[in-house]
Order: C-alpha cells, then sequence, then structure tokens
C-alpha cells in the first residue's frame, strides 16, 4: 500500500505541478488570442430548435470527441443566444460550412446584424432526428443530444451523442486562420 498523496510511477507530483503553475506569470489576453488566430479551424453553423425555439450561431472550437459512443466536443460562449437557447432545448446540431459558404458564417456570426429569423432565411433547412435544424449543402451535419455540459471561464463544453449524421457532397471546407477565410 503506498503512502497518502504519493504520485503513480512516471506521473508527476501534482501538489508540485499546481506550486509550479501558481509561479508563473499571467498571460497576456491580447498575445494567447494572436497565438490562436494562428490555428487553422473548420467553420460550423450551430443549430437549434425545440421549447427554447429556433436559434443558430457560427462556432469553430469544435471537435470529434469519441466513436463509440459516437459524441463530439462543441465550446460555446455562455453569454450567447446559441448556449441559452441549447442548454434548454437540449438539443443541436453541428453544421460543417463548405468553402464557398463565409457569407453564410457571417451571417450566423451576427456580422449584418440579422436576428434568427433572416438568418435561417438565409438558407436551405431541414428538420433533423432531434428536431435540430440541419443545413442543407453542408459537408456534414451532426444531429445530437446533449449529453454534458461543463463550464469553463466564459464557456461551456458542450458533449453531443450523436443521432444523425448526413454527409454533403465533398467540396473544399471553409476554415478560419489569421483572422480571414481560407478554402482547403
Amino acid at each position: 500500500m503506498s503512502p497518502p498523496n504519493k504520485s503513480a510511477p512516471n506521473q508527476p507530483d501534482p501538489t508540485a505541478l499546481a506550486g509550479k503553475a501558481a509561479a508563473l506569470p499571467a498571460l497576456d489576453i491580447a498575445r494567447f488570442r494572436e497565438a490562436m488566430s494562428r490555428i487553422a479551424t473548420a467553420v460550423h453553423v450551430l443549430t437549434t430548435d425545440g421549447v427554447s425555439g429556433r436559434c443558430g450561431a457560427t462556432v469553430s472550437a469544435a471537435c470529434s470527441l469519441t466513436d463509440s459512443p459516437p459524441a463530439l466536443v462543441v465550446c460555446v460562449n455562455r453569454s450567447s443566444r446559441i448556449h441559452a437557447a441549447v442548454m434548454e432545448n437540449r438539443v443541436f446540431c453541428l453544421n460543417t460550412l463548405a468553402g464557398h459558404q463565409s457569407g453564410l458564417s457571417d451571417t450566423f456570426a451576427g456580422r449584418n446584424g440579422a436576428d434568427m429569423e433572416p438568418r435561417f432565411a438565409s438558407a436551405e433547412w431541414i428538420t433533423g432526428a432531434t428536431g435540430a435544424p440541419v443545413l442543407v449543402g453542408a459537408l456534414m451535419s451532426a444531429d445530437c443530444s446533449l449529453m454534458q455540459s461543463h463550464d469553463v471561464g466564459s464557456h461551456s463544453i458542450f458533449i453531443g451523442a450523436l443521432k444523425d449524421v448526413r454527409l454533403g457532397e465533398a467540396h473544399d471546407a471553409l476554415i478560419y486562420k489569421a483572422r480571414s477565410y481560407h478554402s482547403l
């Protein structure tokens, strides 16, 4: 039997790590944001519908989590309308945009001031298995029920259990890097 608070072999002592982290200077937020702008990321429109109503927003922080069971992760700012809507509706669809859909990304990012109905009127939608809007013409649409939500700083990490996946045509993907759109 090992003594209490003893690290496993080949693992750092967690108390030593905590002390080192506390000694590090705070990271400059502007520098952090500049560093993150250098990471190319796919662009998605996150949608939901249900008791809270239909809502959508452009997101970029999303990835697969596991294939058994199929699940993905989406990070959403807790102060956004889409956050409140997903929390109440308990469903969402992650629609991955094609390279030619930057205008749709701008619309759902709120860059032209459009409210929800005009946003949705700017594209063609069908209703997914969960009731969430699925974008016709998306590269991929992952229709999910909300399994878990974890708050971290200003955002929540939504973990979605996939209920259906729709594959669109294999166009180039819309990518965001260095604060501008690219097609890959």
